[in-house]
């Protein structure tokens, strides 16, 4: 999945927390035995959209963005592996990622 989503075009972010100077970008990981794919912003639009929701701020320009974004990109998210023939669904317990099954094998070609 990792080497899929790269030859999309995507940087595949590590799954741990962003600090300042790292960009977002498509993180994989495993929860509870599942690939799950999921995209992660830039921190910079991650800090800003988590202090305004802190404010209750619902129209706050950032949290606009940052849901824009976050919006988009699981839909990204859901139609390119399954373009690549694996299986996905949503995470139930979360608003966004995706819980990816195996691509299915090429037939073997006959002599």
């Amino acid at each position: 999945m990792r080497l899929d989503l790269a030859a999309a075009g995507f940087h595949v972010a590590p799954p741990q927390l962003l600090t300042d100077e790292e960009q977002g970008g498509v993180a994989i990981y495993i929860d509870d035995g599942q690939v799950v794919v999921d995209w992660l912003p830039h921190a910079r639009l991650d800090r800003a959209a988590l202090a305004s929701a802190g404010n209750g701020g619902t129209d706050d320009e950032d949290a606009v963005r940052y849901y824009a974004v976050r919006n988009a990109m699981d839909t990204a998210l859901g139609a390119i592996p399954a373009g690549f023939r694996y299986s996905t669904r949503s995470r139930p317990d979360s608003l966004f990622g995706h819980i990816i099954g195996q691509a299915p094998t090429k037939p073997r070609a006959r002599p």
